[in-house]
């Protein structure tokens, strides 16, 4: 239509037909007036530095419409157009007809209010707006395509990531395997291991930061569903060569007999420990006091003491290390998957988590048997 037919006078607010000129004239402009065309002639550039806000600010409610919402069908066909310069082209990479493709061009420039191509019989070229357009355009249209993409893939456990908390004293020797396990069956899929103490455990699980996390705190927590994996005793551990190693049981006020180590109150572990021996004399002052129950093993090792530990941390293969029976009273703790409540799992988070749960069968076995 050009801008000779665009009266900026008749779209100004406080007219007698303001509304219905106002209506009529702004969508003529939306569909006739892009802003190099503003800059070449004298009377749109006035109207455009002059009446545009105006236009803007008083444009009545009915005018507006519902909103503009291009189908995605119709966005891929433009942005292929646009890239390959040709309908037949584009009809062809999109497996549509001539027809049909031409139709949802000629959909979404009526949606839109503009012409986004110039067409010949010969030819079909962006225009400025419509070239515009598709430097927006384009990028949406290619993250969606990888979010689906990236999505399906995750689905099918062909790529994606699985994060889990886990406290040290499991991190060692409970989880390995189970990575391994998970790695020969999903080769593709990143895993992430966020190793803490418990209370930092749990907390990467309420904060989102892990899909879920293997931990011995939170089952009274109501934010967060607590499944047993495993019931697991606390044990003595001593030097191979030491005169308890060949016990089937030490009592808790034997130790008394011989220096010992322990973990501060930094560590859930000497919570529970405390807790279960508080009717009981206090045991003499430790020689070592750690922040983790992994530096008890490697001091027992050096025969610096003994130590009580959770029984999986011992080592696994032939060590120096061995772990004896502690009773009067028996004291265990149990692990278990922890993961946020009334939350699913992605499908990478609930392949390892099923592994867990049959590798926690299988320690359960070795812990009765021993």
């Amino acid at each position: 239509m050009g801008l000779a037919g665009y009266d900026c006078a008749s779209a100004r607010p406080g007219r007698a037909t303001a509304a219905d000129a106002a209506c009529s004239n702004w969508r003529r402009f939306i569909r006739d007036v892009s802003l190099l065309e503003c800059g070449h002639h004298p009377r749109a550039r006035a109207c455009c530095k002059l009446q545009v806000s105006e236009l803007l600010v008083h444009l009545p409610d009915e005018c507006a419409g519902p909103m503009i919402k291009p189908s995605l069908a119709d966005l891929r066909a433009f942005v292929t157009v646009g890239e390959l310069q040709s309908f037949a082209a584009a009809a062809k990479a999109l497996h549509l007809s001539p027809p049909a493709l031409s139709r949802r061009i000629s959909h979404l420039e009526e949606l839109l209010g503009v012409r986004l191509f110039d067409r010949t019989t010969r030819s079909v070229a962006l225009t400025v707006l419509g070239q515009r357009f598709l430097g927006e355009v384009r990028g949406l249209v290619e993250d969606l395509d990888r979010s689906v993409f990236s999505l399906r893939d995750a689905a099918e456990l062909e790529a994606g990531d699985v994060t889990i908390g886990c406290v040290f004293s499991a991190v060692h020797h409970f989880l390995p395997p189970v990575i391994r396990a998970f790695r020969a069956q999903h080769p593709r899929v990143l895993v992430r291991i966020i190793e803490e103490g418990a209370d930092e455990v749990l907390a990467s699980v309420k904060h989102g930061e892990a899909d879920f996390a293997v931990n011995y705190i939170g089952m009274q927590d109501p934010e967060v569903e607590f499944t047993p994996l495993l019931k697991e005793p606390y044990v003595l551990a001593v030097p191979a060569g030491h005169p308890l190693a060949k016990r089937r049981s030490v009592r808790w006020q034997e130790l008394a007999e011989y220096p010992h180590a322990r973990v501060s109150h930094a560590s859930r572990n000497r919570l529970l420990i405390d807790q279960a021996l508080a009717e009981l004399p206090p045991l003499p002052r430790p020689i070592i006091e750690v922040r983790h129950v992994s530096t008890l093993i490697g001091l027992v090792e050096s025969g610096l003491g003994l130590a009580v530990v959770p029984k999986l941390t011992l080592p696994q293969r032939p060590a120096s290390v061995v772990g004896v029976k502690l009773e009067q009273p028996e004291i265990s703790r149990t692990l278990a998957i922890v993961r946020r409540s009334g939350r699913g799992l992605s499908p990478a988070a609930a392949a390892f988590a099923k592994l867990l749960t049959d590798a926690g069968r299988g320690k359960r076995k070795t812990i009765r048997r021993d």
